[in-house]
């Protein structure tokens, strides 16, 4: 296949799929509606776990894996906690025969290692995508600033509120995604000084309708997320801002999550409604267009994989693609491509529910019995819920 592929979105899926064209000689061309710093950021750390460390590692000569890896924070043993630090489960590398999970690096580090991957011109920044027109053996890209681009294959890898999903299902804008419950804070903070359990790269925290979490991303840095169950749309205003309104709610939490709440004073923290929306099936696009990553399949970040499923797909696209150099076969292979994970998106998705639905129970009884239920079952078995997860192992062969 010799015509190129438009990306819309310079997300993390996005750049990693313009970075998997490239490998396989395929040109392509990525468009995104922000400006390069508003693109080349974004709040808290991101979780690159096993399964798509195994992409990277194919990618550029290996140099993606490398760097991520020199820049970012390795996932060792860390595990879950009630309230009081008790442990409740404990997860080890060593569940998959590994010494580490991946790595786990800041947002907007992550983008720029992925970016600089890219030779100069590939993204294409302030460009907001209006419509497409689709012919026999080709695809045209509008864009609100007058700019047309043209290839053979459209990808939307442009987040939740998709417009290129939007114009898939005929609409100005797509329906409001499902609100999961909760909100989310999310910043970092530098590690020095405070009382760190030096065994866990990451530990998350379970009160009651409340959650607290950490995990390393690199040169003394973690990242920091809290959940709490609370109607949509709210906001820190009455608090006093971000810190009061964590400090409200998990200053009774044990150490050291407290003493991180202290060493946030200096930091900005983001909030933000968690949301999700129903898998799509076997079939995300039409003709020359698909999606990737939450454009696709948006799921709540309970297993750390939202990034990881955008990066398999991107993967598993080209893939399919360089199966056949004849036009015609295009969509045939994209509908391939789409129902060959469609098992698998859908599995992450009910799991991260699950997973969030467990951490965010309210009620007393049902966190109590939660919590026994962690603490008495064996690792080996409570490891299942995530081994499937690292099954997953990419292969190709590349086309000169």
């Amino acid at each position: 296949m010799s015509r190129k592929i438009i990306v819309i979105g310079g997300g993390i899926g996005g750049l990693t799929l313009a970075r998997v064209c490239l490998d396989a000689s395929i040109p392509v061309e990525v468009y995104e509606k922000r400006t390069l710093p508003e693109m080349l950021s974004g709040p808290g750390g991101i979780f690159i776990q096993r399964n798509a460390m195994r992409v990277y590692q194919l990618l550029w000569d290996g140099q993606l894996y490398d760097r991520f890896y020199q820049h970012g924070g390795t996932i060792r043993e860390g595990g879950f906690f009630n309230k009081n630090g008790e442990l409740l489960y404990l997860n080890s590398p060593k569940f998959v025969q590994a010494d580490n999970l991946g790595i786990c690096l800041l947002r907007p580090e992550l983008q720029q290692i992925l970016y600089d991957a890219l030779p100069e011109g590939t993204v294409k920044t302030g460009c907001v995508f209006e419509n497409f027109e689709e012919s026999q053996d080709t695809v045209r890209v509008f864009f609100q600033n007058g700019s047309i681009a043209e290839g053979s294959v459209l990808v939307g890898a442009d987040g939740l509120y998709s417009s290129v999903r939007a114009q898939l299902q005929e609409k100005e804008q797509l329906e409001r995604p499902i609100y999961s419950g909760t909100c989310c804070w999310r910043g970092y903070f530098e590690a020095a000084g405070l009382p760190l359990d030096e065994r866990y790269s990451w530990s998350e925290y379970w009160g009651q309708g409340d959650r607290f979490g950490y995990f390393d991303v690199g040169s003394g840095r973690f990242s920091f997320y809290a959940f709490v169950n609370t109607p949509a749309g709210g906001t820190d205003e009455l608090a006093g801002g971000a810190l009061n309104a964590l400090r409200s709610r998990f200053s009774s939490y044990a150490n050291p999550v407290p003493a991180i709440l202290d060493a946030l004073s200096a930091q900005p923290i983001y909030r933000d409604d968690i949301y999700d929306r129903e898998p799509l099936g076997q079939t995300w696009g039409r003709g020359r267009v698909t999606l990737i990553g939450d454009a696709a399949h948006p799921v709540q970040p309970n297993l750390g994989q939202g990034g990881c499923m955008a990066i398999e797909d991107a993967f598993e696209l080209v893939k399919q693609l360089i199966v056949s150099h004849e036009a015609e076969t295009v969509p045939s292979l994209l509908r391939q491509f789409e129902a060959s994970r469609c098992d698998r998106i859908n599995r992450v998705f009910t799991t991260s529910r699950q997973v969030g639905q467990l951490g965010q129970a309210e009620n007393a009884i049902a966190c109590f019995i939660r919590n026994w239920i962690y603490k008495l079952t064996p690792t080996w078995l409570a490891d299942q819920q995530f081994k499937w997860l690292f099954d997953y192992v990419p292969r190709w062969t590349k086309v000169s």
